[in-house]
């Protein structure tokens, strides 16, 4: 079996992975189930992510994807971002913090200048592009101020381990969304170059719901099950 082949099956397998330990870990706080779930699932979440992000790079090289390479690191920031602020409960940055905060800043300036680009040649997947792009631009540029400001501490460490994971699970659940698309639909769509809907719907979707829990919890209210927000 080729290289590019099994590479390809172990990017599906943690991707499916990674959307079943995703709904187990969002179930465990809204059903107010033990905490230690919450924990478990989050860990195999963070996991296949690394295992997606690893086997993604490969692929977008072998057969050069700039598309697929930049929303992979796209994705691992989220989750890896996410996973820190779930661990350093003291909030302490550190230069892993700093590294990866800078190199999406970096990362979704490429992106949305690539948007730009696509949108030059008449493609309107420069949509999808500069709209992830902006979103990890502005999560990453605040996550570079908290640091600066000295880390994240109570609500507001909680708030951004909910808004990474969630942008996490966003791109777990869009990768699914795309590939499961009936071949005619898709093809009905780049005939028409809306690709971007089928891209954007999950993030759509997802994000009013981050923004109302993320009130909730800056407002000192937490969703049930949640441990104190401390």
């Amino acid at each position: 079996m080729a290289p590019s082949k099994i590479l390809l099956i172990v990017h599906i397998l943690a991707g499916f992975a990674a959307l079943t330990a995703a709904t187990v870990a969002t179930l465990t706080k809204t059903l107010d189930v033990a905490h230690r779930w919450h924990v478990y699932s989050g860990t195999v979440f963070f996991g296949s992510m690394v295992v997606i992000f690893l086997t993604a790079i490969p692929l977008s090289l072998i057969r050069p994807n700039t598309f697929l390479f930049l929303i992979a690191i796209l994705s691992f920031y989220f989750a890896l971002a996410g996973r820190r602020y779930a661990t350093n409960r003291r909030g302490s940055p550190r230069p892993l913090d700093w590294g990866s905060a800078s190199v999406m800043a970096f990362a979704s300036g490429v992106m949305i200048f690539f948007g730009v680009f696509l949108l030059s040649r008449r493609n309107l997947d420069g949509i999808t592009m500069i709209v992830l792009g902006g979103i990890g631009a502005a999560l990453s540029i605040a996550d570079l101020r908290t640091l600066q400001q000295g880390g994240a501490k109570g609500p507001e460490r909680i708030s951004k381990h909910l808004t990474m994971m969630l942008a996490g699970t966003t791109a777990t659940i869009t990768a699914f969304v795309v590939t499961n698309v009936p071949v005619r639909a898709a093809d009905a769509l780049q005939r028409l170059n809306l690709g971007f809907i089928v891209w954007l719907a999950p993030t759509a979707v997802i994000t009013p719901i981050i923004i109302v829990w993320n009130r909730k919890i800056r407002a000192g209210k937490r969703p049930r099950g949640m441990p104190e927000l401390s």
